[in-house]
């Protein structure tokens, strides 16, 4: 059925995920409005399917300023969907509900929910009460706690924040690999202000073996608010940004036994409702799935999902604004998902970290795939990524001189 193109919904920040919701979107004749706080990399904004962009800047480190312009423009934007693309919008959404579901549809469940998703730290707990497998982890509270973990640490490990979000807002990456106790204890200081300030929740946690091509799945699905299952499919990174511990860069569907009863089951368990993500690695040390993270928002690869026959926005936007179910049975296999710029990007610099032969490089590009930008139809997004990329590179150069 198309919607009128009159519709609309607003995507909080949109980058390259917030463009794929866009493009999702518009596919079902639905306009975005988007809404952003700074213009790097907001290359959704220049997609012909966008009715109105607005920024505010600063509003993820000042929630206020974002709050105060949706309830300025209430009279205007009332009744619209709002999609969050980034943890700070699931946060700012589920934190201010109660005063925004008088205008807006916010399509997500209350704060504490939410709460106990992102922060890592009180997930895994949770997830260990409820039996379920997560990697071994430690939080010290000192330098003596750490000390007297010492010889259960095993290393290499990773010093991971509960809060990812705000760490790699302040760092500008996920997380650390600490090869020995002695940068362990360093790194643990500096994060920490010397164990005085935990504020993003701080992990040592142990690295499960083996390749994340291999052994890392995916669970996407669309649970209703009555906890009806409309739509799920699994999915396996190929390779991802940066190498190792990053993003996908290059994703495949695949139908992956294992893990969807019990993923669905989880979620329902927590009181989890809309668009998620579960991500698992299987362990070889006990031949067992071991549950990494829960995303409570569309993940980077949403174009594979669209590809594969499932469009969780319109989903989403049926369910919330249309009052309607929409029920996806099945899912193509094999399609590829490509972020182009990243993966030729980190193909060139980083091909020799990855042990990836040339046709493990090519062949993602000669089957069934989906670009995460690039589009005949609507171009003008990728190639303003080209050009803020080429410019701040430039920039690095001169600055370097």
């Amino acid at each position: 059925m198309k919607i009128p193109l009159k519709q609309k919904a607003i995507i909080i920040n949109a980058t390259g995920l917030g463009y794929q919701v866009i493009r999702a979107l518009s596919e079902k004749g639905v306009q975005s409005i988007v809404v952003y706080d700074r213009e790097f990399e907001e290359l959704g904004r220049y997609s012909r399917y966008v009715a109105e962009s607005v920024m505010i800047p600063g509003f993820i480190e000042e929630p206020h300023r974002l709050l105060d312009y949706l309830l300025k423009k209430a009279s205007e934007w009332s009744g619209n969907l709002i999609i969050p693309t980034k943890d700070y919008g699931v946060e700012f959404l589920a934190g201010h509900k109660a005063i925004l579901s008088q205008h807006y549809i916010i399509p997500m469940p209350d704060g504490n929910v939410i709460d106990g998703i992102l922060n890592k730290r009180t997930l895994y707990e949770n997830l260990r009460k409820r039996g379920i497998s997560v990697p071994k982890t430690f939080h010290p509270r000192s330098v003596d706690e750490l000390n007297m973990l010492r010889d259960e640490i095993t290393f290499p490990c990773l010093l991971k924040p509960g809060l990812a979000h705000l760490f790699l807002r302040k760092f500008g990456f996920k997380m650390l690999e600490i090869h020995n106790f002695d940068d362990l204890v360093s790194n643990y200081r500096n994060v920490t202000d010397d164990f005085t300030s935990d504020r993003f929740k701080m992990m040592i946690c142990d690295i499960i073996p083996g390749p994340d091509s291999k052994q890392m799945i995916q669970y996407v699905s669309y649970i209703d608010r009555s906890g009806e299952l409309l739509a799920s499919m699994t999915s396996r990174k190929m390779r991802q940004d940066p190498p190792r511990y990053g993003q996908g860069r290059v994703a495949r569907s695949e139908k992956i036994a294992g893990v969807d009863e019990l993923s669905y089951s989880l979620l329902r368990d927590l009181g989890f409702y809309g668009f998620s993500e579960t991500e698992w690695k299987y362990d070889p040390r006990d031949n067992r799935y071991k549950l990494i993270e829960i995303n409570p928002r569309f993940i980077f690869y949403l174009g594979l999902c669209v590809a594969s026959g499932i469009n969780f926005p319109y989903i989403m936007y049926a369910d919330f604004v249309l009052n309607k179910k929409v029920r996806v049975d099945s899912f193509r296999e094999n399609v590829y998902w490509i972020h182009e710029y990243k993966d030729v990007l980190h193909t060139v610099l980083n091909h020799k970290m990855e042990s990836l032969s040339l046709w493990d490089y090519v062949r993602p590009y000669l089957g069934r795939k989906s670009f995460a930008i690039f589009d005949l139809k609507d171009p003008r997004p990728f190639f303003e990524q080209l050009r803020e990329h080429a410019d701040n590179l430039l920039r690095r150069r001169f600055c370097s001189r």
